[in-house]
């Protein structure tokens, strides 16, 4: 499958300004560029994401790119390790990709909430957009543009549903 992916911080269609938020767009919204502290550990969103991932049989990732090795060998995921608790995994309708309270989709939503709210000004320079693009997304539930748009027009605050079983998770601890 091939994606149209235009390189340059944004593009104009028509009136529309649409910021690209990924590693050949903006990189200030891709998640391999923007950092994060989680867990004791300040690392990259993706690799956060990435490293949570547990598969069948296959040793835990050590980076996104071992995580993704292990996709592509036909692993199957099976859980999500966020803290020191393993979670299960949580499929959409169809089997192709997550479900939008996938654990692990919580929690990369939780890393971007917890980034934008240390750089507000990601925000503000986001809000002079009128959409958010991020060609890599496939059948992903909630990419990076989705959390950008978000957070651009209600506020970063209005992520917090997203992951809130997650938090209550962690915080009833």
């Amino acid at each position: 499958m091939s994606h149209r992916v235009f390189v340059g911080e944004f593009r104009v269609e028509g009136d529309k300004r649409i910021l690209q938020c990924h590693s050949r767009g903006d990189k200030r919204y891709s998640p391999f560029f923007c950092y994060v502290k989680a867990f004791g550990t300040k690392d990259s969103i993706e690799n956060h994401y990435q490293c949570a991932k547990r598969f069948e049989g296959c040793p835990d990732p050590g980076n996104w790119t071992a995580a993704r090795y292990w996709k592509r060998q036909g692993c199957k995921q099976i859980a999500w390790q966020i803290g020191d608790r393993q979670l299960p995994v949580k499929s959409n309708e169809q089997g192709t990709s997550f479900a939008i309270d996938d654990w692990g989709i919580q929690y990369y939503i939780a890393l971007w909430h917890r980034h934008l709210s240390q750089h507000p000004e990601k925000v503000e320079w986001a809000r002079q957009f009128d959409e958010f693009e991020d060609p890599f997304k496939r059948d992903f539930p909630f990419c990076q543009a989705d959390v950008i748009r978000v957070a651009a027009r209600e506020g970063v605050e209005a992520l917090l549903p997203y992951f809130a079983p997650l938090k209550q998770l962690f915080d009833t601890k």
